[in-house]
């Protein structure tokens, strides 16, 4: 029998669509999206074609915990054994659709509901890696288009316009991700060693600071008596 895990809140309705499933899977339960990562860190989910984790998901839940356990259980299981239910926000439906999950929404008829996951636990071929080519660069969540000038987080679809300097800075940061770049290399790499006030390159990085803090897994940091550091941050724990 395929197993399903199911990931949410113990409410009723959750209750009763354990029971229906029941007659079609083997049910096992997580209480939330936080168990379920530590789950995956622990490897006690097992790697099995026939079964499926069903999160159940509402509008309180923080997109952080959202994108690092979905982030977490793609490194390790392949995305047809991820779906999704529940009534979502907006910013949510984009995480979810971000990462190419199934999503039913709130089904109302739960035997349809339950044999529609029967159908999702067909293994199904994957789809090809996308190449960005030559003119972007990809840090953690954030694409960067140095051809259209633009930073993308892929987990929300947010844009952000770049100038020129600020492509360089990202693209010198990546080069030493998560290691402290000083003022002097920035200058010299960025502004090829031509003076520069220290304000103008502060108020570089305080701009750029704010584009990439819309980020879920990047942050530009400062390194007091160090530099910047360009940081991917830690999963859930």
């Amino acid at each position: 029998m395929s197993i399903i895990w199911l990931v949410g809140t113990t409410d009723v309705w959750l209750e009763e669509f354990s029971e229906v499933l029941s007659g079609f899977f083997g049910v096992r339960r997580v209480a939330s999206l936080l168990s379920f990562g530590r789950l995956l860190g622990l490897g006690d989910i097992p790697r099995r074609e026939s079964y499926i984790c069903l999160v159940y998901l509402n509008q309180k839940d923080d997109l952080m915990a959202i994108h690092s356990s979905f982030s977490r259980f793609l490194k390790e299981y392949s995305r047809n054994h991820l779906c999704v239910i529940g009534h979502l926000s907006e910013d949510q439906k984009k995480v979810v659709e971000s990462f190419n999950i199934a999503s039913l929404g709130l089904p109302e008829d739960m035997v349809q509901a339950a044999k529609l996951l029967r159908k999702l636990t067909a293994p199904k071929p994957p789809k090809p890696t996308q190449s960005l080519g030559d003119d972007c660069i990809r840090i953690g969540d954030i694409e960067v288009d140095r051809g259209a000038a633009c930073m993308r987080v892929t987990a929300t679809g947010v844009e952000e316009a770049l100038t020129p300097k600020e492509i360089r800075i990202i693209q010198v940061l990546s080069m030493a991700v998560n290691q402290p770049i000083s003022r002097e290399e920035l200058v010299r790499k960025v502004w090829s060693g031509t003076h520069v006030s220290a304000s103008t390159v502060d108020s570089h990085m305080s701009r750029l600071r704010k584009k990439i803090d819309q980020s879920f897994e990047c942050r530009l940091e400062t390194k007091y008596g160090s530099g910047w550091v360009l940081s991917l941050k830690a999963e859930l724990p």
